[in-house]
């Protein structure tokens, strides 16, 4: 339950900055900051996709 808590605030805070990147872009290119907001969740998704990797690979975590 702790691990589903913790991914699940990991997923809100990656949003969080994304939606700020996205907001403080917008004055200066308009609705293509979303796609800046886009890439921010696509780097950071694909960060947790190789950290769960390498943990699978060492043989899990604790």
């Amino acid at each position: 339950m702790r691990e589903q808590m913790t991914t699940w605030l990991d997923m809100l805070g990656l949003l969080l900055i994304a939606a700020g990147a996205a907001a403080g872009l917008h004055p200066l290119i308009g609705w293509a900051s979303l796609a800046a907001a886009g890439l921010i969740v696509l780097a950071g998704s694909a960060y947790a996709v190789r950290q769960a990797a390498a943990v699978r690979r060492d043989g899990g975590g604790a």
